[in-house]
C-alpha cells in the first residue's frame, strides 16, 4: 500500500510522518542526509527540496524548497507515496495549510482606523503558501495595498470576497479561475506589520470597501 504525505503538514518546523516520506524520498533523489533530524522540516531538508525543485524545472520563487501540490505530486509518482492536499478532502481547514489563527477578528484597538481587527491573522514563516479558501475567481492581485502591503482578492462562488494581504509573493494574476486548495501566493510581511504573517479578510461581493467585514467564514 502506498504511503500518504498530506500537503499540510509539510511546513518548515514540522515534525511528522509525511516529512519523513518526503525525506525518504528526497534522499534518493537529490542525496538528502537527514540522519539528524528524521521528520523533521529542517533547513537541510528545505535546501534538498530546492534541488528537487530545480531538477523539475522551477526557478525563482517556486523554487523556494516548500513544497507545492505539483512538485510534491511528482516526487510521490516517482518514489511511491501518495499526496493528500486540503481541497483534495474536500476541505479547506486553513488559509494558510497548518496554521491557526493568531489574532482573531473583532479585537478592539485604537491604532486601526477601524477601532477594530477587521480580519484574522495566521503567524506564520516567510514563505509559506497561502491557500484559495473556495473556488472562484482573482478579482485583483497587485503590490499597491498600502498597509496591507502586496495582496490578493479572490472573488469565491459563494459571493464573497475573501482578501489575503502582506503577501511576500503572488502567484495568481486578475481574471484567473481558482480551485479550492490552489495556491495563491506566500505568507510575507509587505505593508505594515510587525512580522510575517496572513492578515486575512472576508468581504461581501463588490469593490473593498475597508473594514466591510464580517469574521471570516467559508
Amino acid at each position: 500500500m502506498s504511503k500518504l504525505v498530506k500537503l499540510s503538514d509539510l511546513r518548515l518546523g514540522a515534525h511528522n510522518d509525511s516529512v519523513l516520506v518526503v525525506q525518504e524520498a528526497l534522499a534518493k533523489a537529490v542525496g538528502l542526509d537527514f540522519r539528524s533530524g528524521p521528520g523533521t522540516f529542517g533547513e537541510r531538508t528545505r535546501q534538498a527540496y530546492a534541488k528537487w525543485q530545480h531538477h523539475l524545472g522551477f526557478s525563482g520563487p517556486e523554487a523556494d524548497g516548500l513544497p507545492g501540490p505539483d512538485s510534491l505530486r511528482a516526487l510521490g509518482t516517482k518514489f511511491g507515496f501518495k499526496v493528500q492536499d486540503e481541497a483534495a478532502a474536500g476541505k479547506v481547514a486553513s488559509p494558510v495549510p497548518g496554521h491557526t489563527v493568531t489574532y482573531r477578528y473583532g479585537i478592539q484597538n485604537a491604532r486601526y482606523a477601524a477601532g477594530f481587527h477587521t480580519g484574522e491573522d495566521y503567524a506564520s514563516a516567510k514563505g509559506n503558501p497561502v491557500v484559495a479558501v473556495r473556488d472562484g475567481s482573482i478579482q485583483w492581485s497587485n503590490d499597491t495595498g498600502g498597509a496591507y502591503g502586496s495582496w490578493v482578492g479572490l472573488r469565491a462562488e459563494n459571493g464573497r470576497v475573501y482578501v489575503y494581504c502582506h503577501l511576500s509573493w503572488r502567484g495568481v494574476v486578475t481574471g484567473q479561475g481558482i480551485k479550492a486548495g490552489q495556491h495563491l501566493g506566500k505568507v510575507g510581511s509587505t505593508g505594515n506589520v510587525t512580522g510575517p504573517h496572513l492578515h486575512f479578510e472576508d468581504h461581501p461581493a463588490g469593490p473593498f470597501v475597508y473594514a466591510r467585514t464580517r469574521k471570516p467564514m467559508w
